[in-house]
């Protein structure tokens, strides 16, 4: 009954805060430039014109994939405020629903109700904002419970979805391949290529085509590296750059593989250890979702929007643990909670503290937490050597034949 009262609260306050968000943008001129953005990219695919041409002031530079612009093509149908508020409240919907699947997997002693108070803050703003990082997390907390529970074709089109929308999902894919690389790889790439090839059920291959190679273009040239940190990037780079250590950009982008590559040696080093799948999957969230942030090729402060299941679960699991263990997860949990608060100040107040670049410190306490968290499990796992193997199976063997 309690868990239940718990529950209703959350769903509550998720509630409220969407029906908050709806009437603000339901109001003219208050729709932000995200979803008029998306409304003019779907109204082009439509009409068949050119979706990344030109755009106004009032609009922000339109970076996603033909399908993106496809799939808004209905929506470009609907009245802007309605579309507006209809668009916000499918996203925190599915999420929502979501991230009750994907806790039932992973940590189940932590209260779904804890992750949802816990997630709302950092998702919210993302939210308002009329952002895809809502849809994309909730795409990305399926397809873990999919794969979880063993539905493999539907964790790989959940997956693939994501990283149609943003590429950069494509890395928890590749981490799941490396605890089922046989029964789930080929089904990933599967899914990618009916994705990519959706836009062309929808118009002509020639006008299709040639999107595809306009978003190539525009993603070859969209570098925010060296711009400021209001318009850049927040991610390792960035916090390297507050640290006084300066890296290329070739190497860097060498160093996002290579710490990529030390994720999946990890998970294989748990698969070997006979993990949990729920167990696995907490890791391949948790890794990957700090790679998406931190290590990602394009990480806004919105992005860290997605570390939001990440960080309510590390509260809830260090809750039971020692007080420095609480005090570091807290910590992360402030850091990455810091700029959606920040972000309601003047820019005299706001642009200082995040140039100290809060959210990668962040991402990055919580990557160090869940390497320590797992790690000390696997060696304090004891292992059975050849002997005390033998010697198990003949005991249940015997176990057996009484019966």
């Amino acid at each position: 009954m309690k868990s239940f009262r718990m529950n209703q609260r959350a769903v509550t306050a998720w509630a409220i805060s969407v029906a908050i968000v709806a009437i603000v943008v339901s109001f003219p001129r208050m729709s932000g430039k995200l979803y008029p953005t998306f409304l003019a990219a779907g109204e082009h695919f439509r009409n068949g014109e050119p979706v990344y041409g030109w755009f106004p002031e009032t609009q922000d530079q339109y970076r996603y994939s033909p399908l993106v612009a496809a799939s808004f093509a209905p929506w470009s149908c609907l009245p802007t405020p309605v579309g507006a508020v209809l668009w916000r409240a499918l996203q925190a919907l599915l999420l929502l629903l979501s991230l009750r699947a994907w806790s039932r997997v992973t940590v189940p002693q932590v209260p779904w109700s804890t992750l949802a108070i816990l997630s709302l803050p950092l998702v919210l703003g993302n939210v308002y904002n009329a952002q895809l990082n809502p849809l994309v997390l909730a795409l990305i907390l399926g397809g873990l419970a999919a794969f979880a529970s063993g539905h493999f074709n539907l964790a790989a089109a959940a997956i693939a979805g994501a990283a149609i929308f943003k590429v950069y999902p494509l890395a928890i894919g590749l981490l799941l391949c490396t605890i089922e690389p046989r029964r789930f790889t080929v089904r990933l790439l599967v899914a990618v290529a009916i994705g990519m090839a959706l836009p062309f059920a929808f118009h002509s291959p020639n006008y299709v085509a040639q999107q595809y190679s306009d978003w190539f273009a525009r993603m070859g040239v969209d570098d925010r590296t060296h711009l400021s940190v209001h318009e850049g990037y927040q991610d390792f780079q960035r916090l390297l750059h507050a640290w006084g250590v300066s890296m290329e950009l070739s190497s860097y982008r060498l160093m996002e593989v290579l710490v990529g590559g030390a994720m999946a040696g990890w998970l294989l080093l748990g698969r070997r250890s006979q993990s949990r799948r729920g167990v696995n999957i907490q890791l391949v969230s948790g890794l990957g979702l700090v790679w998406c942030t931190l290590f990602g090729p394009a990480s806004e402060s919105a992005t860290y929007m997605l570390l939001a299941p990440v960080a309510a679960q590390s509260c809830g699991i260090a809750a039971r643990g020692g007080w420095l263990e609480r005090g570091w997860v807290y910590a992360a949990y402030a850091l990455l909670l810091s700029i959606p608060i920040v972000m309601w100040f003047p820019s005299e107040v706001s642009l200082p503290y995040r140039t100290l670049v809060p959210q990668a410190h962040g991402s990055l306490m919580l990557l160090a937490w869940i390497i320590w968290r797992h790690g000390s499990g696997w060696w304090r796992r004891p292992t059975l050597g050849t002997n005390q193997l033998v010697v198990r199976t003949l005991a249940k063997t015997v176990r057996r034949a009484r019966v």
